[in-house]
């Protein structure tokens, strides 16, 4: 294995490690403001560093921090596949793996836009089966996930075609 390859895996682990832990925590301190606003005695359980740096945010930034926070994850795992593929792939395939993966990305990102746009239709049940459908192809597309299973599906394939 090329020591880049290596080393990019070993970003990818860090990214998704990171990841999770700033949402996790930044949902666990939305969920104290929520039900300590609403007079309810809670726990936070957010963790010291993340607290430390969202204590004085109201809910509404915390949103917004989380929707910025998933736009940078999508932009850190396409670069990871896109970097993973310009190693990896002679160029006449790795122009064609571009096109597959970053057309994916949107067409995953676009249908989970859509899932969420018509579970606001529906009734409150129904909503959030939508809304949860959305989210999780949302993560999908902000995880180590995305590039993997995307560099899989090429390579096999490519492998193939080449063994026709």
């Amino acid at each position: 294995m090329k020591i880049k390859n290596l080393v990019l895996i070993l970003v990818a682990i860090f990214f998704e490690y990171l990841r999770d832990y700033c949402f996790i925590n930044i949902n666990f301190y939305m969920e104290f403001l929520e039900k300590s606003n609403n007079g309810f005695e809670v726990f936070n359980y957010t963790d010291t560093i993340i607290f430390n740096i969202v204590e004085n945010l109201k809910i509404n930034s915390l949103m917004k921090i989380k929707w910025g926070m998933s736009f940078v994850f999508v932009l850190i795992f396409i670069v990871i596949g896109i970097l993973f593929s310009k190693w990896n792939f002679n160029n006449i395939n790795y122009k064609r793996f571009l096109k597959l993966y970053l057309f994916g990305g949107m067409v995953i990102l676009i249908l989970s836009f859509v899932i969420f746009s018509l579970g606001k239709l529906l009734n409150t049940e129904n909503e959030y089966n939508f809304y949860f459908i959305s989210l999780e192809l949302s993560h999908f597309i902000q995880s180590a996930l995305y590039p993997i299973v995307f560099i899989l599906i090429f390579r096999y394939y490519s492998f193939k075609a080449s063994n026709r």
